[in-house]
């Protein structure tokens, strides 16, 4: 066994919804807890998956993703050549980090942030670099820059970061890229990219111009397709080559593929649901200020609040039927911006948690 596997612990997931709902006798549970998306994916997501024929399964799929391959590049205007598919975003953050890691290299990111960038360092054997955010969540990028040294072959930026939800606008990021050394990989995870406000907020584009940027993207937030487990990246060569290459052949099924391209296709559906969680999102943000609370100004579908003790916070709300994330921080819970009527009930559970 490689020494650094001994210390890992694995990921606990929540208990199943049955579970739950029979150990606190609850008859409906909300899951606030997960950044799901809780309206559903586009019924043309159902529609797709239908039709792949059952006549097809004793076939390998498309290991090159070719018809969601060429939606994506559509999409975002850019060569399908170098898109990279996952299962998940979690297994690009994997390849990446088994084509670029391994001893006596670093990984260099912010705090708090997705843990599975220091899971996968550590993996490979690397040691990871936390450089803590700002008081107001965003990020303290010349820290960034002074943590590069000449072992670091990753830098990793969440943005919008998980949990705090903050954004930091494109003019910042591009400045940020264009400092770092053009032979030091910079990994931007945009999984919550499509709730922000703002007309050009990705970096997607700025692929073209900075060969050492790879941008990452996932189905299981705005797309609700969290189940069906579907990632990409657009990068260049070497790193291109090199993920391919490492890269299961036939990582995505064709009822993944199906769902995913018929998800990318239906662009209007995603407008409307990302602008049902802008709206409610603003309601959380002013009744958060109303009620004198501490929270990070979220451009997401989730926020990060300040509650005193999380653990005991997050017991009351589970026991009243909202399963919320008390698992990041102890006096920190973060919760998912869910339907209007379920957000209400939040907030008045909220504000009794507080007095219990």
């Amino acid at each position: 066994m490689k020494p650094q596997m001994q210390s890992l612990q694995a990921y606990v997931p929540e208990l199943p919804q049955e579970m739950v709902m029979a150990k606190y006798g609850l008859t409906n549970l909300r899951r606030f807890s997960a950044n799901e998306n809780v309206f559903g994916p586009s019924p043309k997501v159902a529609e797709a998956m239908k039709q792949v024929e059952s006549s097809d399964l004793n076939y390998y799929p498309d290991g090159n993703a070719t018809a969601l391959r060429t939606a994506v590049a559509e999409l975002h205007q850019i060569d399908p050549a170098k898109l990279v598919f996952g299962a998940g975003l979690d297994e690009i953050i994997q390849l990446l980090t088994r084509v670029l890691l391994g001893d006596g290299k670093n990984l260099v990111t912010i705090a708090p942030t997705f843990s599975e960038y220091e899971l996968h360092a550590t993996i490979e054997g690397a040691t990871t670099k936390k450089i803590a955010v700002l008081p107001d969540g965003h990020i303290n990028f010349t820290g960034v820059l002074d943590a590069i040294d000449a072992d670091t072959n990753l830098i990793v930026i969440t943005n919008p970061n998980n949990p705090t939800g903050v954004f930091e606008e494109l003019e910042t990021m591009t400045r940020f890229i264009e400092k770092v050394p053009v032979d030091v990989p910079v990994f931007v995870d945009e999984a919550y990219i499509e709730f922000v406000v703002s007309e050009s907020a990705s970096v997607m584009s700025l692929s073209k111009t900075f060969p050492n940027l790879i941008v990452g993207r996932t189905l299981s937030k705005a797309y609700g397709l969290a189940n069906i487990r579907i990632g990409y990246a657009v990068m260049s060569d070497p790193i291109l080559t090199a993920m391919q290459a490492v890269r299961l052949p036939y990582n995505l099924s064709t009822q993944q593929l199906a769902g995913a391209t018929a998800a990318i296709a239906d662009q209007a559906y995603l407008e409307n649901y990302v602008t049902s969680i802008q709206i409610e999102r603003q309601r959380w943000l002013d009744w958060l200020v109303d009620n004198d609370f501490e929270f990070y100004q979220s451009s997401t579908n989730f926020i990060f609040v300040k509650v005193g003790q999380a653990k005991r916070v997050g017991e009351y709300l589970l026991s009243q039927g909202f399963q919320v994330n008390d698992r990041l921080n102890d006096e920190w819970i973060r919760f998912s911006i869910g339907l209007p009527a379920d957000n209400e009930m939040l907030r008045e559970q909220l504000s009794r948690s507080l007095l219990v």
